[in-house]
């Protein structure tokens, strides 16, 4: 009996409807700007021995980082100007693919990409 129980248990979660394909077309970042509220930071307090502040919104995760070193500052602004045109509402899979085919990159790297250019201001100008 319990044999049974674990086969029907089994094939049920084998079973589930599960898509593994993302639907990067409909991700909001590369439709459009990543928007900051600024009313939200906190200022964190000055560092005694220093007197910097550090400015929390501007760190960048280690993942974060490790995708952007391998471009240099002046690629990552020529990737995110040249997506500027392509970055809109009903951005089709066939235009991301043909733009990280053409630039040698992954659709997490462009990400990060437009992500920095969010958090340095690049979309409002």
């Amino acid at each position: 009996m319990k044999n049974i129980i674990i086969i029907l248990a089994f094939i049920t979660l084998s079973c589930s409807s599960k898509n593994d394909t993302p639907k990067q077309a409909s991700d909001t970042l590369l439709a459009k700007p990543l928007v900051i509220d600024s009313g939200s930071i906190i200022q964190e307090p000055k560092d005694v021995n220093t007197g910097l502040i550090i400015d929390r919104a501007r760190l960048r995760t280690p993942e974060h980082e490790k995708m952007l070193s391998r471009f240099s500052p002046d690629e990552v602004v020529i990737i995110f100007h040249d997506f500027r045109p392509l970055r809109k509402e009903g951005i089709k899979q066939e235009e991301i693919d043909a733009f990280l085919k053409k630039k040698k990159i992954t659709i997490d790297e462009l990400k990060a990409i437009l992500e920095e250019g969010d958090r340095l201001g690049w979309s409002k100008k």
